[in-house]
């Protein structure tokens, strides 16, 4: 199978957060302008998430795009805009959509003169079995050599675990470590107040306590289990501690 898409949670983390940010940032700006009058910021997921496809509605609307998928140059319609397996299993990604970068690619590849034109969308499954082929004759190592610091725009498809090592991201820092777990370094960068991550995330019901409190949820401070049926057990085993350090109450009975 070739390898899926990251998932990035489109609506959420864009269409929802990354609007609203901005929404935030634009209405503290009329604020500043205007008398220091407020606003409310409507950011619903569906909306930033449609409005992200404003650049496909005007191809569309332009005859630029099919309505219909795996028939365009960006939703792996175009042969040379996907993904192909090599000889040991892996997978290289493709994005030669510029004419000169594509004509760096078919170059590199060693396809040049065997295949059809890549404006011939009708021999775009010849265009692609030629190319699937070729891939086929080496490992993913041996075309990441080949490609490498071309402008074919070719690359290796990598796992979550290889993506930090790679060249690119290791000299920029894209990706830190903190607590033995790694993870992505913050973004964007700042110049003069540079991100930086200080702690790992709280462990489950840490903060249980403060929140209730703050809250006014006392019954949540209590930390005990009701009891259930003719029995009473302990919400905690002996010697337990609860997840933000305390010890169990006295007793341990809810």
């Amino acid at each position: 199978e070739p390898p899926a898409a990251p998932a990035n949670l489109l609506g959420d983390y864009a269409g929802g957060s990354l609007y609203l940010v901005v929404g935030v940032l634009a209405a503290l700006r009329h604020a500043q302008t205007e008398d220091g009058r407020g606003q409310v910021v409507d950011a619903a997921i569906v909306d930033g998430t449609a409005h992200l496809t404003s650049m496909i509605h005007g191809m569309l609307a332009a005859g630029g795009w099919q309505d219909r998928r795996g028939a365009n140059l960006l939703d792996g319609g175009a042969p040379f805009y996907g993904t192909y397996e090599t000889a040991d299993g892996r997978h290289m990604a493709v994005g030669a959509l510029e004419p000169r970068f594509y004509a760096e690619f078919v170059r590199l590849l060693g396809i040049e003169d065997d295949v059809p034109a890549r404006d011939d969308i009708g021999a775009w499954e010849e265009l692609r079995a030629a190319i699937a082929a070729r891939f086929k004759t080496r490992t993913r190592q041996e075309w990441t050599a080949v490609f490498e610091a071309s402008d074919a725009c070719v690359a290796p498809v990598l796992s979550l675990r290889e993506a930090p090592g790679h060249p690119h991201l290791a000299a920029r820092g894209t990706f830190t470590g903190h607590g033995g777990i790694t993870q992505p370094a913050p973004a964007p960068r700042f110049s003069a107040t540079p991100g930086a991550i200080r702690r790992p995330p709280a462990r489950p019901g840490a903060d249980t306590v403060e929140v209730a409190r703050d809250w006014g949820v006392p019954a949540l401070t209590d930390r005990r289990e009701p009891a259930t049926g003719a029995g009473r057990r302990p919400a905690w085993p002996d010697g337990a501690r609860a997840g933000d350090g305390r010890a169990r109450p006295e007793g341990g009975a809810g």
